[in-house]
């Protein structure tokens, strides 16, 4: 049997024969309160599991024209929201919520299998756009592929158990059994503060998948990513 993929004109993607059974690799689990935790796998190498359909590598470019993997999509099963809505400020001393307001508060990343033979990896938000005679992937903007993790070092994925975590963009993260906190590279732009969708589409896209750019050839390693984000203000009902 074959397997393909198509992304359709309203930007659904199909996936059809053997490309069905590819493995899926994230979800939301459950959490009291207000945040929402998604957790993904990210595999620097092909990932199957029983012999069956592989799940690729991440690629080195974005391509936003053919397949998810190209697009560094690994998995269509989560969705992340985006704002697009405009964020509230301050306005006479007073916080006047009209509108929904997303704040990413934590990322961390779990080795469980040390990476080997690339440089780093970058990982953001990729949206599928309407289109005719299909569908495309784009990455959102601003801070295009780095919204999330922009370039974790191998050097910090490279031994099964490290556990690094971010607040904040940059070289902030916090890494256990690390020599000097604070200091792990990798922090993504949109952490602590999201801002409004840039994409020129309308209308902006409301949703987004996690997209993985690796940035030289990977001979193995699988890590955990888990992404803390919470949604608040007007909250529609």
């Amino acid at each position: 049997m074959v397997g393909g993929f198509w992304l359709n004109q309203d930007g659904l993607p199909k996936q059809y024969g053997t490309d069905k059974a590819r493995p899926e690799l994230s979800g939301e689990y459950l959490v009291y309160g207000e945040t929402r935790v998604i957790e993904q796998l990210i595999p620097l190498v092909p990932y199957t599991t029983s012999g069956g359909v592989q799940v690729p590598a991440p690629p080195t470019s974005f391509s936003g024209s053919s397949t998810p993997i190209a697009a560094g999509i690994q998995s269509l099963d989560e969705i992340i929201p985006l704002q697009i809505d405009p964020v509230t400020t301050v306005s006479g001393g007073v916080l006047n919520f009209t509108t929904n307001q997303l704040f990413f508060e934590q990322v961390e990343v779990d080795t469980i299998i040390g990476a080997t033979g690339g440089t780093s990896i970058s990982v953001g938000l990729a949206a599928a756009v309407p289109g005719s005679p299909s569908g495309t992937y784009v990455q959102v903007t601003p801070n295009a592929g780095t919204q999330l993790i922009n370039g974790l070092l191998i050097a910090n994925i490279a031994t099964t158990g490290q556990k690094t975590t971010w607040n904040l963009p940059g070289a902030t993260g916090i890494q256990s059994g690390a020599v000097a906190n604070n200091t792990i590279a990798g922090g993504g732009s949109w952490l602590g503060t999201v801002p409004l969708v840039t994409n020129a589409i309308t209308p902006l896209p409301s949703k987004a998948y996690v997209s993985t750019i690796a940035t030289g050839a990977f001979t193995n390693g699988l890590i955990k990513l888990r992404l803390r984000y919470t949604v608040y203000g007007a909250i529609a009902r």
